[in-house]
């Protein structure tokens, strides 16, 4: 699509102002105006008819009067199933420029858009060449890039935009995308409707920034709306008018002129100027269909060679409603002359030529539904095959114009669609691939053609991160080759395993299905497509082991991870989640292999490793450290892509200490995961927030949580997020000093004294259950506990496993051992990574101190735990902070009145003279301190001469003679 297209209401010199926009005007002008400065992305999300694309036109007039520069896409359905289609209309424009581009990008960019032969290596690195076309273009003149209708753009070029969306922020460049709320499909097919919404549900999640609600008018606003517009509407139809459409400003403005053609109609008929009545239908109508019927009849008026063109036109594109393209139909067609026709169009207002650019625009996108709807099958058909008729043989829309036309099954056409698929899946375009091979399907005159293509069509939807459309495509497969099951049976197998995983949060059938075909034999034909799923089935298999802990699954992933067909990172994920096994060997290296095999990643394209190190890394607390996993998976656009990586990224905020940010983020995920349908996400969402909850002490909070990771969980034999739930119960149990009650709860993790086989993130609850132990008086089944997780191997699997393993002992550890083990936590120089397990050392060892009359010591402690405690926003842990801090204040205070501060000495000179005076090393002195040996000798270096001695012993013989001093009583002053 050209620059410099101006379109819709409000985009004019001359269009009325956008009644009640004012605030989403607003934010749009603040975006354009410090477009200098900073990128900004606006999207506009509301029904059929509430000005989104007046507001996009108001925005291209505001960005052409600042000189900014100004690109622009309107979504088509018929371009929907071709790969980057939308994405070519924005990019057209700047391909003259593509030369600054490296060769890899250009090359990518240039097949994609069609432009060169030959396919681009990944969706994600086209996404990466065009965001660095946009920002070359960008710097020698601001950009605007307009997307009108965006549910309707490709999935491919979704991917896109919502990339370079997440870019923006240093780049010149806004991005203003409008788009239809979802829920709000307007047709009569309620099959079709849903399945719009499915695809606006995943449209919507791939969007970054600023969503602007379109809501309807109140009434002030609509009926100012309605004067502005129509003033000599009678105020009766006014007020059937403003009760009809609802605050939509588009139904306003129709059903208004609808009135104003009756009371026309009647008034010539009647000779009556009687206001007419609003027909009936439209109060029980849904606001969609009201206007579809106001089309409807403005339609049916229409000669039928006319509104027969104008279908042609609607079920078309851009390229296919141009001025030659239509008049060469029209003069095909043996009908009325092509200017008649064109005055047919102009008069009826449904639709314009656009004089400029020579294109068919319709007057709003309802209308082009509504020619749809209007049309019997025959003439659907025809349609169909007048465009495919216009287009050349090797056009892809072609052939996806004449499977429309077809009235039956046809072999010869199915393949064509089959190939078409095939070209677009290696394109990168799996969405819009898995689309035409369920029509491929449709075509198939056999049951075993029709069905592999269905098979073929839901695995092609679950690698596009569509499992909702993958659920579709194989209850159709399964209805067709009943009695059995849909063959081949490898596909079949990873796309229920994998749909019914992300949809239900269900393993089972992956448990089920996957290891058999992992050991079946490899048909000769068979063996590519078998190589290619090895890898994604590995992956499902080693998720689906680790929530469930099933030993069928773990067994099939011990056979095949070494396998020549695995990916080489495959092994490497067993191992980090099968936990500290003697069969698993250098386990301690996981973290430095881990490294090394990010490292080499390829950076053009996202692979199975990289799902594969991401789990690894998810396995050994470490995703934080690993940008350039983040940044392979931040370009895809598939909702159920974004949900598992976004819920692993709370659950690292988590870890770290983010926690108000984890808990937002757990929050939005899990509920816009519920909506969406994906409960495998929303899981792992709320597992993320019962973990933040509990620690914060939040009782109410935990319980609701309970149906989603107790009950639910424990149907679908999630063990791991049953086992992270016992963990949560034990530590809020912690928090509000329930020792007994948390010892329950910790006792359902694991046998006292025994480490659970294959147990992931079973480390995650060690704190809590050694503590348990030892509040509740257990503490030999504490160390005997840690005795079992000592010979396992559990402290070498990572840094954070260490640090877990050294604060539990430290909890447990016997008096005369618990300094040395809290100086080994604080010795750590990791130990700052991990906040609250750190806090919660402090606040044992002040627990401890206190108990040994060591006060001062005490409130360093209490002191450091509290003020992280208070971050957190763990409240019951704070509040325990505080008490103890309290008390050990009251025994300071007691002491001081018998035992003040040396008069020569700072305070923290006098703790530490006292500690050296009864014989402490520098080492023991700074672990009770929380100091260093160096800083506890440069205070004793200033602590001897102040005294007037130079040994150890002198600073205890000088602090009992300020003792005495300070006990004698004063001596009466000698009398005169």
């Amino acid at each position: 699509m050209s620059e410099g297209r101006t379109t819709g209401a409000g985009a004019g010199p001359g269009a009325p102002e956008l009644t009640g926009r004012a605030t989403q005007r607003a934010v749009i002008d603040a975006a354009l105006a410090g477009i200098a400065t900073s990128g900004a992305s606006v999207i506009l999300r509301g029904d059929p008819g509430t000005g989104r694309t007046a507001l996009l036109g108001a925005a291209e007039a505001t960005a052409r009067r600042a000189g900014l520069r100004v690109l622009r896409m309107t979504g088509a359905e018929a371009e929907s199933e071709l790969p980057f289609a939308a994405l070519h209309q924005v990019l057209w424009p700047l391909l003259d420029d593509s030369d600054g581009l490296s060769a890899p990008q250009r090359h990518a960019l240039e097949s994609a858009l069609g432009v060169r032969e030959g396919t681009p290596p990944e969706g994600f690195t086209v996404a990466g060449a065009a965001l660095t076309l946009l920002a070359h273009a960008a710097a020698r003149r601001p950009l605007v890039v307009l997307l009108d209708d965006l549910q309707w753009a490709d999935p491919s070029s979704v991917a896109v935009f919502g990339y370079v969306q997440r870019h923006l922020a240093p780049l010149p460049l806004v991005a203003i995308a409008a788009t239809r709320r979802t829920g709000t499909a307007t047709g009569r097919d309620r099959a079709a409707d849903r399945a719009a919404d499915r695809a606006e549900h995943d449209t919507a999640a791939c969007l970054a920034g600023q969503v602007i609600d379109l809501p309807p008018l109140d009434e002030p606003q609509a009926e100012l709306l309605l004067r502005t517009r129509h003033p000599s509407l009678p105020a009766g139809a006014r007020r059937r008018v403003l009760r009809a459409a609802a605050g939509n400003p588009l139904a306003l403005h129709e059903l208004a002129e609808q009135v104003g053609r009756l009371a026309a109609h009647r008034a010539e008929a009647l000779a009556s100027p009687a206001p007419p009545e609003m027909p009936e239908l439209f109060d029980a109508l849904p606001l969609g269909e009201r206007l579809g019927r106001l089309y409807e009849d403005r339609l049916r008026a229409l000669p039928a060679a006319v509104r027969g063109l104008l279908l042609v036109a609607a079920l078309g594109d851009a390229a296919t409603r141009h001025r030659t393209v239509l008049r060469s139909l029209a003069e095909h067609a043996a009908g009325p002359p092509w200017h008649r026709l064109e005055e047919h169009i102009e008069r009826s207002g449904l639709a314009h030529l656009d004089p400029e650019r020579e294109v068919l625009e319709f007057h709003h996108a309802l209308v082009r539904a509504c020619l749809a709807h209007l049309a019997t099958p025959a003439e659907l058909r025809a349609a169909h095959r007048r465009l495919a008729d216009a287009l050349p043989a090797e056009d892809a829309r072609r052939t996806l114009h004449l499977a429309a036309a077809a009235l039956g099954p046809e072999a010869g056409l199915a393949a064509r669609l089959h190939a078409e698929a095939d070209s677009m899946s290696a394109q990168g375009g799996e969405a819009e691939a898995a689309v035409v091979m369920a029509r491929a399907a449709g075509l198939s005159p056999d049951r075993t053609s029709r069905t592999a293509r269905l098979v073929a069509a839901a695995a092609l939807a679950v690698q596009a991160g569509r499992p909702h459309l993958a659920a579709e495509h194989l209850a159709d497969a399964e209805a067709a080759a009943r009695p059995g099951r849909p063959e081949p049976a490898a596909p079949y197998a990873f796309a229920v395993a994998c749909a019914r995983l992300q949809l239900d949060a269900d393993p089972r059938p992956a448990v089920e299905l996957l290891p058999a075909v992992l050991d079946a034999p490899v048909p000769p034909d068979a063996a590519d497509q078998h190589a290619a799923l090895v890898g994604p089935i590995l992956f499902l298999l080693l998720v689906a082991a680790a929530l469930t802990g099933d030993e069928r699954a773990w067994a099939a992933v011990d056979r095949h991870a070494a396998h020549p067909d695995a990916p080489p990172a495959a092994e490497l994920c067993r191992q980090a989640w099968s936990g500290p096994r003697p069969a698993v060997r250098a386990v301690h290296e996981l973290p430095r292999r881990l490294r090394e095999t990010v490292a080499a990643l390829p950076a053009d394209r996202e692979t199975t490793d990289a799902w594969l190190l991401l789990w690894t890394a998810a396995a050994v607390d470490s995703l934080g450290e690993h940008c350039a996993l983040w940044s392979a998976f931040a370009r895809r656009h598939a909702y159920a892509t974004q949900t598992f990586t976004d819920s692993l990224r709370a659950h690292d905020d988590f870890l770290h200490g983010n926690w108000d940010s984890a808990l937002a983020a757990a929050r939005a995920g899990a509920r816009t995961s519920a909506e969406h349908g994906y409960a495998l996400a929303e899981t792992l969402f709320l597992k993320t927030a019962g973990q933040i909850l509990a620690a914060r002490g939040d009782r109410a909070g935990l319980a609701a949580l309970a149906p989603v990771l107790g009950t639910r969980a424990g149907e679908r034999r999630l063990r791991l997020v049953t086992d992270l739930l016992s963990g949560m119960l034990t530590l809020c149990a912690l928090g509000r000093g329930d020792a007994e009650e948390a010892w329950l709860h910790a006792c359902d993790l694991t046998a006292p004294g025994a480490v659970a086989d294959r147990g992931p993130w079973t480390h995650l609850s060690l704190v809590d259950r050694v503590q348990a132990a030892v509040d509740s008086g257990r503490a030999e089944e504490a160390r005997r506990h840690l005795r079992a997780v000592g010979a396992s191997g559990l402290a070498r699997i990572s840094a954070h496993h260490t640090f877990l393993v050294t604060v539990a002992e430290a909890v447990a550890a016997a008096d005369d051992e618990a300094d040395e083990r809290h100086a080994a936590v604080y010795a750590r120089p990791d130990a700052e990574n991990w906040p609250f397990p750190l806090a919660r050392a402090h606040l044992a060892h002040a627990v401890r101190l206190r108990r040994q009359h060591r006060p001062e010591e005490a409130s360093a402690h209490c002191r450091a735990a509290l003020t992280v405690f208070t971050r957190l926003g763990a409240t019951p842990w704070a509040a325990r902070a505080s008490r103890e801090l309290a008390a050990n204040d009251a025994d300071i205070a007691a002491a001081s009145g018998t035992a003040g501060h040396h008069p020569l000495l700072t305070a923290q000179e006098t703790r530490i003279a006292r500690l050296a005076a009864r014989g402490l090393t520098n080492r023991q002195i700074g672990a009770r301190l929380s100091l260093s040996p160096r800083t506890i000798g440069a205070h004793l270096y200033r602590i001897f001469p102040k005294l007037g001695v130079t040994t150890r012993a002198g600073i205890a013989r000088a602090l009992e003679a300020s003792l005495r001093n300070a006990a004698a009583p004063p001596q009466e002053p000698p009398a005169t």
